[in-house]
């Protein structure tokens, strides 16, 4: 059986543990209520001594002393033992023995009242019940109780001890039922809500611990996973480097001919792909080492549009052979930037060659500066090629994600680039943002923030109306 459950009746919860956890909090938050009902209780309580002295004259004197000698002391130690170590084990018993106390002081001012005070003064158990059932709150068996010991002490008192008209009686247990009847409902419900409150606390509690715990074993896993590239892609390095070489000697034939020149095509084709290979490795390397917090800016300042330059150069050839044109719009003033040159050259020569890598022949690509109102600095790649759905933007971001679709199917990648590229510019505090569409190109976005850039030269770019093509 669920230990969760709270039996009908009782309003307890099947399981010991979870019922004395639901007391300690439920002591904790009502303590200032408790402490503001017992103060009112105490106020009203004296007030209606007002009322003894017009309507039960007669016995002014002892209503006086039950009111201030009794009752009103009971609620002030009660209030008093609510700053104590002792409130969490009196609470309840404490709320209802304040109640009984209220009410039998009430109850024996009947018995010993003439009458119309022996018959008036039952209307003081009305308020009492409802006051003493909703507001403390007292628990619902608690409070069940006392209202049952209290409408038999009345009964007791209006039958035999003090008796008063049947008709009068049965006016009276109308509402003094109904009132009983009202508080008990209150009071059920009141408590039934406030545990099943708890029970919904308490599950949000365990799924928020259940949710961090995943959170941290996916980090630590995630943490090894990058440990693990950067061994494994730092052990893979030294032996490909030999490859290269090796290759390179033989391309050359720095120690003889090789005979056959198909030897020299397949030494060329070993030295491409080891080159292709290293590349990849590297941004394994850079990605892992970023995602460790391992990856250390070496910076300086640099030209943001050498940077741009240069990595045109690199890719110039590769376009061509595409037959796709570049064109760079030079700024017409440089910008000096605080940053890695490595990297940067890195983010730039990733996002030109997917631009390349995606775009049909006969398409271009372009890059341009903007300079920003908040004094940032954008570098803008557009390209005409394949595009990208909207949806799957947030995607290509993550390490080793390619988008499946009829048009990228057939493209080669490792989807290493974006997400290298963008843990790179987080290190500069600056961003990347795609702009694209499917079928009608994209265009990256890559921001500097205001305080990384040093200042512009003016002069030491292109004139702005000058536009230059590459490929």
């Amino acid at each position: 059986m669920d230990g969760t459950v709270i039996q009908r009746f009782s309003l307890r919860f099947v399981d010991r543990a979870v019922e004395s956890a639901y007391n300690d909090a439920a002591v904790a938050r009502s303590v200032v209520v408790m402490r503001l009902s017992l103060f009112s209780a105490v106020i009203i309580y004296a007030c209606f001594s007002i009322l003894d002295y017009y309507v039960i004259p007669e016995v002014f004197k002892e209503a006086f002393i039950i009111r201030f000698g009794v009752a009103i002391p009971i609620f002030l130690i009660t209030l008093y033992l609510t700053y104590t170590r002792f409130y969490s084990v009196i609470a309840q018993p404490g709320a209802a023995f304040c109640m009984l106390a209220s009410g039998l002081s009430i109850i024996y001012m009947t018995i010993i009242a003439d009458q119309p005070g022996n018959y008036l003064y039952y209307a003081g158990l009305t308020p009492l019940i409802i006051f003493c059932c909703c507001l403390p709150p007292t628990r619902f068996l608690y409070a069940t109780s006392v209202t049952g010991c209290l409408i038999f002490a009345y009964h007791l008192s209006a039958l035999w001890l003090n008796p008063i008209p049947p008709l009068i009686l049965i006016g009276n247990d109308f509402f003094l039922l109904t009132a009983a009847g009202m508080g008990i409902f209150a009071a059920y419900f009141q408590e039934l809500a406030q545990r099943r409150d708890f029970m919904n606390m308490r599950m949000l509690e365990e799924e928020r611990q259940k949710s961090d715990m995943l959170a941290e074993k996916a980090q630590a896993a995630n943490h090894s996973k990058s440990e693990f590239l950067a061994i494994m892609s730092h052990e893979l390095r030294t032996p490909l480097n030999a490859i290269i070489g090796f290759s390179e000697i033989l391309e050359k034939e720095m120690f003889g001919p090789l005979g056959k020149a198909q030897y020299k095509e397949y030494s060329k084709d070993i030295n491409v792909s080891g080159q292709h290979l290293l590349s990849i490795i590297n941004d394994i390397l850079d990605l892992s080492k970023a995602e460790a917090g391992k990856l250390v800016l070496q910076e300086e300042k640099l030209s943001i549009v050498d940077i741009v330059n240069s990595t045109l150069r690199i890719i110039r050839d590769h376009a061509a052979e595409r037959g796709v044109r570049l064109a760079f719009d030079v700024p017409g003033r440089d910008f000096i930037l605080e940053g890695d040159p490595r990297l940067l050259s890195q983010v730039f020569l990733n996002l030109l060659s997917n631009a390349v890598k995606f775009t049909h022949k006969g398409g271009f690509v372009r890059i341009g500066f903007e300079e920003m109102a908040t004094g940032n600095l954008s570098v803008l790649i557009t390209d005409t090629g394949i595009g990208i759905d909207p949806e799957n933007i947030e995607k290509v971001f993550a390490p080793f994600v390619q988008i499946e679709s009829s048009m990228s199917r057939s493209y080669e990648g490792t989807g290493l680039g974006l997400p290298l590229s963008k843990n790179i510019l987080e290190l500069h505090d600056g961003t990347i943002m795609l702009k694209s569409k499917l079928g009608e190109g994209t265009t990256a976005i890559v921001e500097f923030p205001a305080r990384r850039i040093v200042g512009p030269e003016a002069g030491s770019a292109a004139d702005p109306s000058r536009k230059r093509a590459q490929g």
